[in-house]
């Protein structure tokens, strides 16, 4: 314990070898400087930026991108409806055509029996 108050003592106690002298600011000084920094920034930014009138264009932004994605909702039904109907059309097309083929066979066979039993007029 002796050797630790010696110790002490000859580093930081009266008699120490040399003395010191602070050149430097005490942290208050620094706390000052570092809160006016950024008092300073933070105005300098706000005045920067028009004062506040990028938070207009933000939410102008904002509105914008709901509105685009609406209408993408609306375009996406809208493409949804025309495969629709493109699948109807196509359905309804290759129903013609085997209804066309049909018509095509009975024809055929009117004109077979036609021909064995003779015109009726």
């Amino acid at each position: 314990m002796r050797k630790v108050k010696r110790t002490y003592a000859k580093y930081f106690g009266v008699t120490r070898r040399r003395m010191r002298i602070k050149t430097g600011a005490s942290w208050h000084t620094y706390l000052m400087i570092a809160a006016l920094s950024f008092i300073g920034g933070v105005g300098l930014t706000y005045w920067e930026l028009n004062g506040g009138s990028v938070i207009g264009f933000i939410s102008k932004i904002e509105a914008l991108e709901t509105e685009n994605q609406s209408i993408q909702g609306q375009l996406l039904q809208q493409k949804i409806e025309i495969q629709l109907k493109s699948i109807s059309g196509d359905k309804v097309s290759g129903d013609i055509s085997k209804l066309q083929e049909e018509n095509n066979k009975l024809k055929e066979d009117i004109l077979f029996y036609e021909k064995i039993v003779g015109k009726k007029r």
